[in-house]
């Protein structure tokens, strides 16, 4: 509120400033300073926040982290169980077929005698062969070789 010349005050006859001019001065200060405090105040609010929200982020991420090395701990858990079981499988699978082996061999027993299977080998290649045996284990004797009947 300046006046002509930048004064600010108007000067009175009897000495000193002209009273309303010290009055709008004066109003016009505590005005600034109440907007500076409202605008003061705002940012507080605005700093707070964002302190906490910078904490709520902080809180966050801890959490992020602690529940990626509890994650990472529970992987190696679950690989771990995850050999124990494949180790377990591989034992159940070899018990079973020993199982199935001593079933089948308690059926054997149990149905009497043993039951002949027919050769794999027709009987006529199997007496040539016994055969041609016989005919080398009789080289081997030399003069003391004897025939059987």
């Amino acid at each position: 509120m300046p006046q002509q010349g930048g004064d600010y005050f108007r000067t009175v006859r009897f000495g000193g400033f002209h009273k309303e001019d010290v009055m709008r001065y004066i109003e016009a200060l505590e005005q600034r300073l109440h907007e500076q405090h409202l605008v003061q105040q705002a940012r507080d609010g605005l700093l707070r926040e964002s302190r906490q929200e910078q904490l709520r982020w902080m809180d966050a991420a801890r959490l992020a982290r602690r529940r990626s090395a509890a994650a990472n701990q529970v992987q190696q858990e679950l690989g771990a169980f995850e050999r124990q079981l494949a180790a377990a499988q591989k034992m159940l699978a070899e018990i079973e077929r020993e199982n199935h082996f001593l079933r089948e061999k308690i059926h054997v027993l149990e149905d009497g005698p043993i039951k002949e299977e027919p050769a794999s080998v027709p009987l006529e290649q199997l007496t040539f062969k016994l055969f041609l045996d016989d005919l080398e284990d009789e080289e081997d004797e030399g003069e003391f070789g004897y025939l059987e009947i």
